[in-house]
C-alpha cells in the first residue's frame, strides 16, 4: 500500500537514531567505569574495612546506569572500573581471573534497574531496591577473598574473620548502591521538574 515505504522509513529512522543513543549511552557507561576505576585505585579513604572501594566504584556506575543507560550499561561500566583498577595497581575485585565476577556484580545491577522499570516502580522504591542489588553486587566481589591466603582478623558486631569480612563487604554495597540510586534520583528530579522521576525508560 501507498504508505507503507514512508512508515517503513520513518521506522528505520527512528531505529538509526535508537542505535546511536544506545551507542551514546554505552561510551558514557565506559567512560564513568573507567574514571570510577581510577578512583579506586588512587584515592584512599582511610576506612579501614574491607569492600569500602565499592563507595568510589559502585556508586557512580549506578548513578549512571539509572540516569543514562539501557541494559548492559552497568556490566559494562563495572568491567570497565574493574579492569582499569587492575591496570593502575589497584583492584576491589582480586585479579584478572576474578573479572567475570566483576562483570556478574553490574550484571546484577542492571538486571535490578530493569526490573523497576518494567515494574514502573515509584522512586520510592527503586531507591532501596538498587540498594539491595548493590549489596548483592558487592558480595559478589567478596568472592575472591576465599582464595586469598591471609587470614582476615576484622571483628565486626561480635562477628570476626571471614563472616566479618563478607559482612564489611555487604554494607558497603548496600551503601554504594543507595547512594547512586539517590544521586540519579536528584539528577532526573533537576532534569525534569514537570514530572519528577519518571521510572520508565530503555532497559
Amino acid at each position: 500500500m501507498r504508505g507503507f515505504p514512508l512508515i517503513e522509513k520513518r521506522a528505520g529512522r527512528w531505529s538509526r537514531r535508537l542505535s546511536r543513543q544506545r551507542l551514546r549511552q554505552l561510551l558514557a557507561a565506559l567512560v564513568v567505569g573507567i574514571l570510577a576505576g581510577l578512583l579506586s585505585a588512587h584515592v584512599r579513604l582511610h576506612l579501614g574495612l574491607p569492600g569500602h572501594k565499592a563507595l568510589l566504584w559502585m556508586t557512580p556506575v549506578v548513578a549512571c546506569r539509572l540516569v543514562y543507560g539501557f541494559g548492559g550499561c552497568a556490566a559494562a561500566g563495572t568491567l570497565a572500573a574493574g579492569a582499569t583498577t587492575l591496570a593502575a595497581g589497584g583492584s576491589f575485585a582480586g585479579s584478572t581471573l576474578y573479572l567475570p565476577l566483576v562483570a556478574a556484580a553490574g550484571a546484577v545491577l542492571d538486571a535490578a534497574v530493569a526490573f523497576a522499570r518494567r515494574r514502573r516502580l515509584a522512586w520510592l522504591w527503586t531507591i532501596p531496591l538498587t540498594a539491595l542489588a548493590g549489596l548483592v553486587a558487592n558480595a559478589l566481589c567478596f568472592v575472591h577473598r576465599l582464595g586469598s591466603p591471609w587470614r582476615d582478623h576484622l571483628t565486626l558486631w561480635g562477628i570476626s574473620g571471614l563472616w566479618a569480612t563478607g559482612l564489611s563487604y555487604a554494607i558497603f554495597g548496600l551503601l554504594a548502591g543507595l547512594i547512586g540510586a539517590a544521586v540519579a534520583g536528584f539528577i532526573l528530579w533537576r532534569r525534569r521538574p514537570a514530572d519528577r522521576i519518571d521510572p520508565k525508560g530503555a532497559e
